[in-house]
């Protein structure tokens, strides 16, 4: 039996493989320069042309190089909403979200066993990440999504499936590296939920699988990169295409803004290709006081634009991660138009920092209930231990060093610790 770790991510994937040969976080994908990479992106591409599907950076590739087709990203985000339950249409067939994301898991397993060793080419067991809460506010629709995913990965091929929290694999992780006992806070902020895990590390305990006296604290909530990239757009992008455009008879209303939202929101932007949602904008049209912007909303849905838009957005905010400013250039959306006039977008420093302090607030706040939930106080962690990608932002990283000015801190991995740990604990299940 080959024992692995699959971290299903928001924005990447991971997967960890025990063979004899030690452990391994197992090369996934190549990308255009024939580098490998140990993350797949969590996306595939339904191509319209040769009803192919494809994943990760091809699917990414496929669908910003103009080929006609259906890119789907963020499909974390669905599990724990009520949209578990809906369908999809693509090329005229009804796709439920569970057997979508059944084509990525199924490819994940398939790209991981294809790079392996011939004697470890079946991964029989996993041990799954997720986060503490797929939906911190209705526990029904939490439990529903575990068993989703866990129903998933069965139908992928895995013979036997358990879970462990994201933070807590973390925390496994970084525990293989120590010297001596610590009291340990792990933030991991990913595409999609922000958790904290509260837990007591030493060598000495970290081949325990029963680990209930030393978890102090378990916390999170269902906010992540993918708010911080819809805050973002939304604050810095969409008023070129019509977002707080008056209206032309009404100037204390302005243009509806649900579709600016949906356009900032991955899973969302499919919704707008619909003809009823053109209808609806041409009638929009000659009520706005300036018609340009929404010409060009018009234009960019009608050229099936709006995930390369989002791509764009999330780039600029990576970029910011190190830079003052970051232009997202809105003409690459429209080459060939004769009629655009669509000029860069600028974002800054400042802009980022304004569009992600209430979902930073919200974060540290509930922070703070972690630290509650375990009985300490900020000055009470040795160590603050960072994963995920989106601690990476300037913004984020000032918020944790500055709340824990007199803890260690470390930074893992931002896309591989989480699958390490669960490879940890798989290793402890089904040894």
């Amino acid at each position: 039996m080959t024992i692995c770790g699959l971290d299903f991510g928001t924005s990447n994937s991971t997967i960890g493989v025990h063979t004899d040969a030690g452990d391994t976080m197992v090369p996934l994908e190549q990308d255009a320069t024939g580098t490998w990479h140990s993350t797949l992106p969590s996306a595939l591409f339904f191509g319209f042309d040769d009803t192919t599907i494809d994943f990760g950076r091809k699917a990414i590739a496929r669908y910003t190089a103009g080929e006609p087709g259906r890119l789907m990203r963020s499909m974390k985000s669905i599990l724990g909403s009520s949209t578990m339950a809906d369908t999809t249409q693509v090329l005229g067939r009804a796709y439920s979200f569970d057997e979508i994301i059944g084509l990525f898991v199924a490819r994940l397993r398939t790209a991981a066993q294809n790079t392996l060793p011939g004697e470890c080419t079946a991964l029989d067991a996993v041990v799954m990440g997720r986060p503490v809460f797929f939906n911190d506010t209705k526990p029904d629709l939490d439990k529903a999504a575990e068993q989703h995913l866990g129903a998933i990965a069965t139908l992928a091929g895995f013979k036997e499936v358990s879970f462990q929290y994201e933070p807590i694999a973390a925390a496994l992780d970084y525990e293989s590296r120590i010297a001596s006992e610590e009291l340990a806070l792990i933030v991991d902020i990913g595409g999609g939920t922000s958790d904290f895990t509260v837990i007591r590390l030493s060598p000495e305990r970290h081949h325990l699988l029963d680990r209930g006296d030393d978890l102090l604290a378990n916390h999170g909530i269902h906010l992540g990169g993918t708010d911080f990239d819809r805050n973002l757009s939304l604050r810095g992008v969409m008023g070129a295409f019509g977002l707080g455009l008056p209206m032309r008879d009404k100037p204390t209303m302005d243009m509806p803004s649900y579709y600016y939202h949906d356009l900032a929101t991955w899973h969302r932007i499919h919704l707008l290709y619909e003809r009823s949602v053109f209808n609806e904008l041409e009638q929009l049209l000659g009520l706005v006081s300036d018609k340009m912007p929404i010409r060009q909303l018009i234009s960019l849905l009608k050229r099936r634009k709006g995930h390369q838009l989002a791509a764009l957005v999330e780039t600029a905010k990576i970029t910011l991660s190190s830079h003052a400013t970051a232009e997202v250039p809105l003409g690459a959306l429209f080459e060939g138009a004769s009629d655009d006039t669509t000029d860069p977008r600028t974002l800054t420093q400042a802009m980022l920092q304004t569009a992600l302090e209430r979902d930073v607030e919200r974060i540290f706040s509930a922070l703070d209930d972690a630290l509650i939930q375990a009985g300490l106080s900020v000055g009470d962690i040795d160590t603050v231990f960072t994963t995920g990608g989106s601690t990476a932002l300037p913004l984020i990283k000032a918020c944790i060093e500055n709340t824990f000015p007199d803890a260690k801190h470390v930074e893992g991995d931002l896309y591989t610790s989480v699958g390490s740990g669960l490879l940890t604990e798989a290793r402890k299940r089904y040894r």
